[in-house]
C-alpha cells in the first residue's frame, strides 16, 4: 500500500487543512484540530496525517490521529451533516491490528470526498 502523500498522478482527493477527531476513547474525544489534518485518497488507501508542528504535539498526547487506512479496510462513509462551515464524516474502518476505529474528518470539500468514497467502494456513501 503506497503513500498518497507521495503519489501525485494517484492522488484522487487532498485536504491540506482539515480537522479530525479520533473516537477511540474519551481522551481522543475531547481533542481540538481545527485546520491541522492533511487527508488524502488514493485508489489503495485513504491517509489522515497531522501537519507539522502540529505532529509531534499529536503524537505526544496520543490523539490516534495519524493513520493510513487501506481502501478495503474502510467499513462505512457516512455524512453527518455540517459543522462550523465543513462536512463532517465518520469513517469507519478496520485497523492493521483487526480492531475497529472511527474517525470524524472536517471537510471544506467534502461533497467531492464523499463523490470519490463513493467511486472507490461502488457504494453510495450515507
Amino acid at each position: 500500500m503506497g503513500d498518497p502523500f507521495l503519489q501525485g498522478e494517484g492522488l484522487l482527493f487532498f485536504e491540506p487543512a482539515a480537522a479530525a477527531k479520533s473516537l477511540k476513547n474519551r481522551w481522543t474525544r475531547m481533542a481540538s484540530t481545527y485546520g491541522s489534518i492533511q487527508v488524502s485518497l488514493s485508489r489503495d488507501c485513504l491517509s489522515i496525517r497531522p501537519r507539522w508542528p502540529i505532529k509531534w504535539l499529536t503524537s505526544i498526547l496520543q490523539l490516534d490521529l495519524d493513520h493510513t487506512i487501506s481502501t478495503s479496510q474502510i467499513k462505512a462513509v457516512e455524512n453527518m451533516g455540517e459543522r462550523m462551515g465543513r462536512g463532517k464524516i465518520l469513517i469507519t474502518f478496520v485497523t492493521v491490528e483487526g480492531t475497529e476505529r472511527e474517525v470524524l474528518l472536517y471537510l471544506k470539500k467534502h461533497g467531492e470526498f464523499l463523490a470519490r468514497m463513493g467511486e472507490l467502494t461502488g457504494r453510495p456513501t450515507r
